[in-house]
């Protein structure tokens, strides 16, 4: 090969070298490039590079709602609900149409007791998306919250039809489960619930396969979920009385949960005042913590029921 010909050789390589250098810098340096970064970083729960990219991206196109919302879920992650707030606000401002953010941002605001705001957002959400059982059930919540009573069963009702043909498949799965592998069903549970957030047997089903492994406190903190979102149920009052008066051993918090306890059987009490048994149980509490005279009465009560229940019975 010739000198001349070896030069032109070698100057086509440094060109073509150039170009892909300069189209590889172009397109690091444009938005879509550090979006698509973020969301493998992110999808890798690599969250910390992923907010990073995402940030970038954010700073190059002000208006990418999808690197906002990115950045929002990133910071609930980190509890950081300020900067969540900010970025899902930023997001609707730029996209109004998504009903998950919505959503989303109507949660930060029932954090942050603000109700009125958040069913807007939930409203909003439903109107986008009417089959979306996760706003549905917290407008329920909040009308309940409001004692908006019949608003509040509109809501629940709508969360429960839209999902039971789902999540009772599931649920019978997660029950036949429940008898030989508690942790599995305990797992079925969860999806019959992500389907079906009305399912109240899916609640009470998963806080039993917690109770059976021994994981009391997660039992207690979905039957508490379930007294958010369904306050009216009183069977869930009994089940956290039980649990708190006989599953809770810490001496030094015995006081705080034994109230705990007491005070879900009252309000059982309130909701079905024809349960015998709450008073019987209720009744044994009292009189552990010295209160006899609530006590006897709670005691007396008790077999009244019990008398008048053995007269009414057929024969």
């Amino acid at each position: 090969m010739s000198i001349k010909n070896l030069i032109k050789k070698i100057f086509y390589l440094i060109i073509i070298f150039s170009l892909n250098i300069g189209a590889s810098a172009r397109e690091e340096y444009h938005w879509t490039y550090n979006l698509e970064k973020g969301r493998k970083q992110y999808a890798a729960k690599m969250y910390k590079d992923a907010y990073d990219s995402m940030k970038m991206a954010l700073k190059k196109n002000p208006e990418s709602y999808e690197a906002a919302n990115v950045l929002a879920e990133i910071s609930l992650m980190n509890k950081d609900m300020y900067a969540a707030e900010k970025y899902f606000l930023l997001s609707l401002e730029i996209n109004d149409a998504q009903p998950r953010i919505h959503t989303s941002m109507g949660n930060i605001d029932e954090y942050f007791q603000r109700d009125d705001s958040a069913m807007i957002h939930y409203n909003k959400s439903v109107s986008l998306n009417p089959d979306n059982p996760e706003a549905l059930i917290n407008l329920a919540r909040i009308h309940y919250k409001k004692n908006m009573i019949p608003e509040a069963e509109k809501y629940f009702k709508q969360c429960y039809d839209l999902g039971i043909t789902k999540s009772e498949a599931i649920y019978n799965r997660a029950e036949e489960l429940r008898k030989k592998n508690p942790s599995r069903a305990a797992i079925e549970f969860k999806k019959a619930l992500e389907v079906n957030p009305a399912h109240i047997k899916a609640y009470i089903g998963l806080a039993d396969a917690y109770r059976q492994t021994g994981e009391y406190d997660r039992a207690v903190t979905i039957l508490e979920e379930l007294k958010r979102n369904k306050p009216d149920y009183h069977l869930t009052y009994i089940y956290l009385g039980n649990i708190y008066y006989n599953n809770k051993p810490d001496m030094k918090r015995r006081k705080y949960f034994i109230n705990l306890s007491i005070k879900n059987y009252e309000q059982a009490l309130k909701l079905d005042p024809q349960n015998t048994d709450v008073y019987f149980q209720l009744s044994e509490i009292y009189k552990l913590i010295g209160e006899r005279d609530r006590s006897a009465e709670l005691e007396l009560k008790g077999q009244e029921m019990l008398k008048n229940e053995k007269w009414s019975a057929p024969y």
